[in-house]
């Protein structure tokens, strides 16, 4: 299939199209379904993405692809380039279906775009993954890319997020949500992962988190276990939490449950804290602890010159 668009006087807005491509919104604009009965939709959509602006122009072609007999990977593309400033952006949708439609074993669908904006020296990309499985596990998350020069220099690059204590930059895309399998998802049983890499012009994080579910209206079983790395190079510091939890309900009460909680973070100075607990019906024990060592020191690198 083939299509595209021309727009006089208009300008994109790309943040409003990273949005779109996590709602799906998206997809209105490339190859809508019923034009006519989704008429209002689609003419909303377009003006939020590609609002008046005098003396701008846009073109973007698009296409339609599928490959293999049945298709077993599809893609929907859309190049829009806009003048002035030259902005590039790439957008669509890929779908990956083994070994076919009727007997699918592995369904991988993502929407994603790209732009390089000359007028704000950055290039980005932006991905979401959407009613995706394996098996009978269902995937999700997103991930993100930023690479920014001249005076807003900058990098990140996250697959499913940040540590929770890290304020990321100011992105053109939403922050990206964690990467996430459930195992197993019925009325009596949860099992789910969740997790996240990400990597910052000073920083590394990482983090996961397993929950799990077993019960019936009279009995249930809930457990918890996670933990969060981060570290940052300049000054070098470092923040490392894990938690546990599991309880034990009866009719909908707690009968028993045990929860433990630690962070130790450094190294000038070096912190350790956390809180283990134990509750058995209205009986409860709580151990907090909490302790710092060492000096404070300079850790911050010297700087380096990029070209030698």
């Amino acid at each position: 299939g083939l299509g595209g668009l021309i727009g006089l006087n208009r300008t994109m807005m790309l943040e409003e199209l990273a949005e779109g491509v996590r709602t799906g919104s998206v997809e209105n604009i490339m190859f809508p379904h019923d034009v006519v009965a989704n008429a209002p939709q689609i003419i909303s959509d377009m003006k939020r993405f590609f609002p008046p602006l005098e003396g701008h122009f846009m073109i973007g072609p698009m296409a339609k692809l599928g490959w293999g007999t049945p298709t077993l990977v599809s893609s929907s593309l859309g190049v829009i380039v806009e003048v002035p400033p030259g902005n590039i952006a790439i957008l669509g949708v890929l779908k990956c279906v083994l070994p076919d439609e009727d007997a699918a074993l592995l369904v991988l669908q993502v929407k994603f775009i790209g732009a390089l904006e000359v007028s704000k020296s950055r290039l980005w990309f932006f991905a979401s993954l959407f009613g995706s499985r394996v098996l009978f596990m269902t995937i999700g998350g997103e991930m993100g890319l930023l690479i920014a020069w001249g005076d807003n220099a900058n990098f990140l690059l996250s697959v499913g997020g940040f540590h929770p204590k890290f304020t990321p930059p100011p992105m053109p895309f939403p922050s990206p949500q964690r990467v996430s399998i459930s195992i197993l998802n019925e009325s009596f049983a949860r099992i789910r992962v969740e997790g996240y890499f990400a990597v910052t012009s000073n920083t590394a994080q990482f983090g996961a988190v397993v929950e799990l579910f077993f019960g019936v209206s009279a009995f249930s079983v809930e457990g918890h276990l996670g933990f969060d790395a981060l570290f940052q190079f300049s000054p070098f510091y470092f923040n490392i939490s894990f938690s546990a939890s599991m309880s034990v309900k009866v009719f909908g009460a707690g009968l028993f449950s045990v929860r433990i909680r630690g962070e130790l973070e450094g190294t000038s100075p070096w912190h350790v804290e956390g809180e283990g607990s134990i509750s058995l019906l209205f009986w409860d024990i709580d151990v907090p602890f909490s302790h710092t060592w060492g000096d404070s020191a300079d850790t911050v690198l010297p700087s380096t010159p990029a070209l030698m």
